[in-house]
């Protein structure tokens, strides 16, 4: 083989595929247009689609990553010729019930569009989370937690709280999570207030969530991607109607 012939030959093995998984999507994806709605308007604005977060959420993604959740938890509820995730229990959003509508879609681009990273995930270890504050709202209604104290309280030792629901053989699911012990302080009973975790603490003293710990739970209870309190433009909601087992 001549020594041309072999550089085209790598040229075509290696530099096509990273031109189709990297650099086509890339460039894509790095100036979307605005999704807009059709002759709709949003909250008094001109009608575009912007995903909503404040200054607390996006700090509270950066600890996200820098936690390494993403190793084990993705935010992708991927189409439906990839899988089925649309109609997982309240991954893509809340099935229709006399409480709500069908609020189920597939992700977007868009919904990644201002974020410093697009915490899409490595693999799933973990349930996707693209809906997390959703079901967690849903799930613990009814009962004595918060979302925030539900996750503070899983965050510091996951296998030391009841699992928000079951799963569908009607048993409890057990996190495989490493506890986030590093995102808590240990301070005087005296000054912890209402901030005290309901967890066992030496004698004279109360757990407390960092400040990162607040960012980083602030993130994933506004993780809410469905169409319950912020519809998509039409043209962009792909939630597809499950088709009818044969």
């Amino acid at each position: 083989m001549k020594f041309k012939a072999f550089i085209f030959g790598l040229l075509a093995s290696f530099g096509l595929p990273w031109l189709l998984a990297i650099v086509v999507p890339f460039s894509t994806m790095r100036s979307l247009d605005p999704a807009k709605y059709a002759g709709i308007e949003i909250d008094g604005g001109e009608g575009i689609y912007i995903p909503k977060r404040d200054g607390r959420i996006s700090e509270g993604s950066d600890v996200y990553g820098q936690e390494g959740c993403y190793y084990c938890h993705t935010q992708l509820v991927r189409p439906t010729y990839a899988g089925s995730d649309v109609w997982r229990a309240d991954w893509g959003g809340l099935k229709k019930s006399a409480d709500n509508p069908d609020t189920r879609r597939e992700t977007l681009s868009t919904d990644y569009d201002g974020e410093k990273i697009a915490h899409i995930g490595v693999m799933r270890v973990g349930h996707d989370l693209s809906n997390l504050g959703r079901r967690l709202e849903t799930n613990l209604k009814g009962t004595q937690l918060s979302p925030e104290t539900w996750m503070f309280l899983h965050l510091y030792n996951p296998r030391g709280i009841a699992p928000y629901r079951k799963n569908s053989q009607d048993r409890e699911e057990r996190s495989a999570c490493p506890s986030k012990p590093g995102l808590f302080n240990e301070v005087s009973k005296n000054i912890a207030g209402f901030d005290a975790l309901p967890v066992a603490a030496p004698e004279g003293k109360a757990i407390v969530p960092s400040d990162r710990a607040r960012a980083l739970v602030s993130y994933l209870v506004s993780l809410k991607k469905d169409t319950l309190e912020q519809p998509v433009p039409q043209d962009l909601n792909y939630n597809p109607i499950q088709p009818v087992a044969k």
